[in-house]
Order: C-alpha cells, then sequence, then structure tokens
C-alpha cells in the first residue's frame, strides 16, 4: 500500500513574498493619490477663506465710497481696533489656515497704493478745489482756468521704505511736487502743504531746477538738495508727461525723472510718512498716476507658501487685492480684485 504524501495549508515563502509585494504596490500607488486628495481639499479650503476676506473687503468699499480698507485693516488682529476694521465688523468668522490650524494671515505686499485718478477715492485735500476729469487729477485752478496751487495727500503714516511713482503733466506755471514721509496732516500756514514730512519739486519758478524741500510745522524750508534740469527735460517739461520716481530706504533718498536719477542724498528728519501731491499758485497741473511700493506699512508675518494671503491697499480702479492660489507653483500671487 502506497503511503500518502499530505501537502500543508499553510503559504510558502515565495507565496507570503508575492503578497507582500502586491501590498506594497497598492500602498504605493493609494498613499500619493490619498495625499493628494488632502491637499487639494486644504488648497479649495484657502480659497474659500481667500472668497470670505476678499467679500468684506468689497463691502467694506461698498459702505465707504469705493475706498478700499488700508493693508493693515484686512487682519484678524489688527493693532488699531476701530470699528472698520475687517476683523470686528465685515467678517463673523476669521477663515483659518488649513495648512497650519491658525488664523489666515495678511503676508502684505509690496504694492502698498495704487490708482489712475478714476475717481478721488483714498485722497484727502489738504487745499484748494482738486477735481478728477476724464480719469486726469486736475490740480486746483479757478474760474478763468488759472492755477490757484492746492495740496492733496494719500497712503499710510505707518509706510517706512518706499517708492512712489507719479506721472504728471505741467501745463504751464512755476511747478508742482510729489510729497513723501509725511504725517498727514494739512499745512497750517497760508502756503498749501503738509505740516511735516519732503516734498519733491519740479521748480522751473526756481531757474529749472529739481528740488527736495522739508516742511517743518506747516512751513517749508529752503532746499536740502537740488539739481539742475537737463535740456532735454526743459525741452519737453509743458509739452507731455513725465515719470517722477521717489525711493526713500532708511536715510537713503533717491530720485528720478523719466528714468534719469537726478538726486541722491541722505536725511534722517522722517523716517516714515504718507504721500501726497502739490500744485502752486499759477500752475496748470495734469496728474496721471500714482503708485506707491515698498515693505512698510503692510501687515506681514505670515506664510505664502502654506496659504496665507496678501492684501495691499489701492486706489478705486487699479486695486489690488488678495491673491490666488497656483496649486503648480504652491505659492500665492498677486492679481487685481474683480
Amino acid at each position: 500500500m502506497k503511503a500518502q504524501t499530505h501537502r500543508s495549508s499553510g503559504f510558502t515563502l515565495i507565496e507570503l513574498l508575492i503578497v507582500v509585494i502586491v501590498i506594497g504596490i497598492l500602498a504605493a500607488i493609494a498613499i500619493p493619490v490619498y495625499l493628494g486628495q488632502r491637499d487639494k481639499a486644504k488648497e479649495a479650503a484657502l480659497k474659500e477663506g481667500v472668497h470670505i476676506i476678499e467679500q468684506g473687503v468689497v463691502t467694506y468699499a461698498g459702505d465707504h465710497n469705493g475706498a478700499w480698507p488700508a493693508t493693515e485693516y484686512v487682519t484678524c488682529t489688527p493693532s488699531d481696533k476701530t470699528a472698520d476694521n475687517l476683523g470686528n465688523k465685515y467678517l463673523d468668522v476669521w477663515p483659518r489656515n488649513p495648512w497650519t490650524g491658525k488664523p489666515m494671515k495678511n503676508t502684505g505686499s509690496n504694492v502698498l497704493f495704487s490708482t489712475n485718478f478714476g475717481s478721488l477715492a483714498g485722497l484727502t485735500a489738504f487745499g484748494g478745489a482738486w477735481k478728477v476729469a476724464n480719469g486726469v487729477l486736475v490740480a486746483p485752478v479757478n474760474g478763468s482756468g488759472a492755477g490757484t496751487g492746492g495740496a492733496i495727500g494719500f497712503g499710510s503714516t505707518a509706510w517706512t521704505d518706499v517708492t512712489l511713482d507719479v506721472n504728471a503733466s505741467l501745463k504751464s506755471g512755476p511747478g508742482f511736487g510729489v510729497f513723501f514721509r509725511t504725517d498727514g496732516k494739512p499745512s497750517s500756514s497760508t502756503i498749501y502743504g503738509v505740516n511735516a514730512g519732503y516734498c519733491f519739486q519740479v521748480d522751473p519758478g526756481l531757474g529749472n531746477k529739481f528740488v527736495v524741500r522739508k516742511w517743518v510745522n506747516g512751513a517749508e524750508t529752503g532746499p536740502i538738495a537740488s539739481a539742475p534740469m537737463s535740456a532735454a527735460f526743459i525741452a519737453t517739461m509743458y509739452t507731455q508727461p513725465h515719470d517722477l520716481r521717489i525711493s526713500a530706504v532708511g536715510n537713503h533718498i533717491v530720485c528720478t525723472v523719466d528714468g534719469v536719477k537726478v538726486l541722491d542724498f541722505y536725511d534722517s528728519t522722517y523716517a516714515s510718512g504718507a504721500a501726497g501731491l502739490r500744485a502752486w499758485y499759477g500752475s496748470t497741473v495734469n496728474f496721471l498716476g500714482a503708485n506707491a511700493t515698498g515693505g512698510g506699512g503692510t501687515a506681514g508675518a505670515g506664510n505664502p507658501a502654506k496659504g496665507d494671503f496678501a492684501y495691499a491697499y489701492g486706489g478705486q480702479t487699479a486695486r489690488f487685492g488678495l491673491v490666488g492660489w497656483m496649486a503648480g507653483d504652491r505659492a500665492w500671487v498677486v492679481q487685481p480684485l474683480q
């Protein structure tokens, strides 16, 4: 009688290895899919949070005649807790960042202010009847069209390092200026200006010079820096618009006109402040646009790589605002509010 052989009912070592390999392959496929879906869910939550904040910003602008809230006000922990801060009035619950579990933070933006003068929103007249006509800010004039002089301000007194770009057209008269690092208060003297700060001036009335003056206690001082205008600038001074740029970083101030550096000096009198424009008596001036960029005056302290948003205060028509999420680059980019 033949002896019968009995096969074990267990798995062989090779069979176990095959099972382990199959499980490993399935895990390698499933885990990235799971993580990808989780990241997509977080990205969707971030977009929803940005949308909620954007609605608060838009509502604020609707309540303030088209003026957008200052950058430092668009935050869950505003330093100046007024009734108009978004965290207090315009949002019931501040959105949380799903990456960190903490409230979303405003990283700020290098765009602090931008306007093409579609309206007077965001501007404060310090003197004279300023007006907007056909997208141009017109300096004060009397009934006959002659310039009466005036000053107008914009921006935040919290701005520190900042670059101002102004496009202006001097039609006639002795000149105009751009204020920077001001205290945001009008002059108390009979001369239209600011209480304290600097003014870069295109001054044909002073022998065709570019000049920077200080304003102290409502009155302007003598020039602290000056340079003669070039022959090329003089030839086009009254016939075409010109681009003025003032860069104030620390105590270093650089002024350029049409891309050419005209002044480069140091002064430590004022370390921060707002901006503005000036036209004096007898001058006809149109301002076509103004922008302020820089790191000062923003909320800061966010992490855009992990989904925190950026918002910067802007004018009514060129309004820079909340950023959009770019999943491919895993980064936020500044986009105009639609």
